[in-house]
């Protein structure tokens, strides 16, 4: 007898034999039967079920700790399509919502980008399988530029063992560059400091000789001493522009010396509002100011601060100045602002002239950095306000739309007259 027939006489046995029972028994065995199956069934259905929450409480995880990261990630595939876009690329003056990007071609999401470099960028990465760093500058609503380091990233596919897609990750290192470039700044500052210190007075005093020849033969024309002359008026012209070219020479020498020279005044506690009012009132007495219209925004409450009260006015007049300067041509309005933010602060020097180029706007606080004509400026007056402002543990920003205008933020700290008084 073969394999297949006994296991055919013992299913028939076995069936005669469940048959034979009594009814009792066989409903019995059979619910048993329905109730292991209906239990094995329950049981499968939780650990799915189990499975499918595990699952997705994962995914919700991950997706809490990309949306959690300070930095703004997206990602696409090989059809240059959204498939990931975190909630900090949502974000910001730039920033996009996660339903208008998701499932979107990315070069119609990201269209203030040009789309050959991006699209550039996104195949050497796919043709590589390397990362790719780029360090971008980008021009925020306001006017000023805000940095960035952009990574772009490959992702490998476990089956065609190519990249799948390409994950791009944003981060903002605005503040870091600022103060990299402060750091230089200050270091460029105190080594024209020490150049000028050094040299200022032996400029000084020729200057003072040639001045005082210059004067002393003026008056010698003056007194008829050379009437009769043919060069008569070639000499009084000579003579003059010798003067005027030597005190030039001294306005600039003495800015240098004022840029120069170490700050070692007491700071008092002051009342920042009464060194606005009195720098508006000096400005408002010049001639071109005619057409330039003055509005002064101070914050009632405005908070006291630490410092000298003339240097501080020198930086705020020599702020104004140069608004002044930009609204030469038209005439415009120059608003100088202060409010409290938190425990600083904050003036605002603004106008409605023609605007600084934005190439400018990182050197325009270096020494001799001007764009006004020859015998207009030294440019030195915003770097002097500059060391004024960090001597006194300040800040001084600025920004800048070509047409529009520029606004010169001075941030200091505010005193607390409370604890003083306590003390």
């Amino acid at each position: 007898m073969n394999g297949r027939s006994v296991s055919a006489v013992t299913a028939y046995t076995a069936h005669r034999e469940w048959a034979t029972r009594p009814p009792d028994e066989r409903y019995a065995s059979v619910n048993a039967l329905y109730q292991a199956a209906r239990d094995q069934s329950v049981s499968l259905a939780r650990e799915v079920e189990k499975r499918t929450a595990e699952s997705e409480a994962q995914k919700r995880f991950i997706e809490a700790i990309i949306d959690s990261l300070p930095l703004s990630l997206y990602a696409i595939d090989r059809e240059y399509r959204v498939v990931a876009w975190n909630r900090n690329r949502e974000l910001g003056e730039l920033g996009i919502p996660r339903g208008s990007a998701l499932g979107q071609n990315v070069f119609d999401v990201l269209t203030r980008q040009p789309r050959d470099v991006l699209e550039e960028e996104f195949a050497r990465v796919f043709e590589s399988g390397e990362i790719e760093r780029i360090d971008q500058e980008t021009p925020s609503p306001k006017g000023d530029i805000r940095h960035w380091v952009i990574s772009k990233i490959p992702m490998w596919a476990d089956t065609t063992g190519r990249v799948s897609h390409v994950i791009t990750v944003g981060e903002e290192v605005t503040d870091r560059v600022q103060a990299n470039k402060a750091v230089a700044r200050a270091e460029k500052l105190a080594a024209v400091g020490r150049l000028a210190a050094g040299v200022v007075h032996e400029i000084n005093n020729p200057l003072a000789t040639i001045s005082a020849c210059a004067e002393s033969l003026e008056a010698r024309v003056n007194e008829g001493a050379f009437d009769g002359s043919p060069m008569l008026e070639d000499l009084r012209d000579y003579l003059g522009l010798i003067r005027s070219e030597a005190f030039r020479c001294k306005s600039i020498t003495m800015g240098l010396l004022d840029f120069s020279r170490t700050r070692t005044s007491d700071h008092t506690t002051i009342d920042i509002s009464d060194v606005i009012r009195s720098a508006e009132r000096l400005l408002s007495h010049q001639k071109r100011t005619a057409a330039v219209e003055f509005r002064l925004e101070i914050a009632d409450d405005l908070a006291h601060v630490s410092g000298d009260p003339g240097q501080l006015q020198q930086a705020i007049i020599a702020l104004a100045t140069n608004a002044l300067d930009a609204m030469s041509d038209n005439g415009g309005v120059l608003t100088i602002s202060a409010q409290n933010d938190e425990a600083k602060v904050v003036i605002e020097v603004s106008d409605t002239g023609i605007g600084i180029p934005a190439e400018n706007l990182t050197k325009i606080f270096e020494p001799f950095f001007t764009t006004k004509e020859i015998g207009q400026g030294t440019g030195l007056g915003l770097a002097v306000c500059y060391g004024i402002l960090t001597e006194h543990g300040g800040s001084l920003n600025v920004q800048s739309t070509l047409g529009t205008g520029t606004t010169f933020t001075i941030t200091l700290s505010a005193v607390n007259l409370n604890e003083e008084q306590r003390v």
